[in-house]
């Protein structure tokens, strides 16, 4: 099995090239896409999806755009880009055709919606660019109802739910769930897997966290469903290291070898890899 790695983020060490925003998020551990690709190799992971990375970068996806253009023999990147800034359909669409871009990140506009005309501009120029769509609006459930019009109105546009909407154990648990059963009708969203550690109470097995992970795979179909690892682990999984990221869902969710290619392997590939389906 070609096991994907959905959702990394990668970070540069040359910040005179790759400036910062003000006041960035360290990762903690270095996290450059090389670093990451030992981390990779050491697990049995054989592609990424690398993640813009906004509280490092925010809108400039140069690093994303040249580390998934140098290494696209096993990776490929997605781009977050301002709804309210009208140039960047432009920056959309020359990422897609000329670079190794496969997917953007959506966020919501300036004034904290999803339904606005801005969003849906530059979400249709992700359908027409047959792309998916990450949807990143982290807990907020308000967004909800949009995004299920959102995928009506763009249908057949695919849409991940990045982290599940921060799903966890102590907070808006049962809410979050509900929010993510009422898209899960919705053919053309998936979930993206991610909470198992950001959102434990728990150390790695992170067992309060099970229960709720197979749920959602319940209401998706593993058809519908991705793993992501959260590098670097050290800012983005309280520690859990990548390899336990990894081992949460082959070893300790009691997931069968399907459901295991299908989240690891055959849907992210269908998704930001052209349906390469590796025997």
């Amino acid at each position: 099995m070609e096991i994907i790695d959905s959702h990394p983020h990668i970070y540069s060490e040359n910040r005179v090239k790759f400036p910062t925003i003000t006041d960035p998020w360290d990762p903690g551990e270095p996290a450059s896409a090389s670093d990451l690709r030992r981390r990779m190799l050491d697990s049995g992971v054989s592609k990424a999806v690398f993640i813009q990375t906004g509280t490092f970068y925010g809108f400039d996806n140069s690093y994303v755009i040249e580390s998934s253009n140098i290494h696209k023999n096993w990776a490929t990147g997605i781009i977050t880009l301002n709804p309210d800034d009208e140039d960047h359909l432009e920056i959309l669409e020359q990422s897609v055709n000329k670079s190794n871009i496969s997917g953007l990140r959506g966020i919501k506009d300036a004034t904290g919606r999803l339904s606005s005309p801005n969003v849906y501009r530059l979400w249709e120029k992700a359908l027409h660019l047959g792309i998916v769509v990450n949807c990143m609006v982290m807990d907020d459930l308000e967004r909800v109802t949009e995004i299920g019009k959102i995928a009506t109105d763009l249908f057949p546009l695919r849409i991940v739910i990045d982290h599940c909407f921060m799903l966890n154990t102590s907070n808006k648990t049962a809410e979050t769930l509900r929010a993510l059963e009422y898209l899960a009708a919705h053919q053309n969203i998936y979930a993206k897997l991610t909470s198992g550690t950001h959102g434990s109470s728990r150390v790695y097995p992170h067992p309060d966290m099970h229960d709720p992970i197979r749920e959602v795979i319940t209401m998706f179909g593993t058809n519908r469903c991705v793993w992501g690892s959260n590098f670097p682990n050290s800012l983005w999984s309280k520690g859990t290291t990548y390899l336990q990221n990894l081992n949460l869902f082959t070893e300790e969710l009691g997931l069968s070898v399907n459901e295991k290619e299908d989240i690891l392997s055959r849907v992210p590939l269908s998704l930001w890899f052209g349906n390469q389906i590796s025997d």
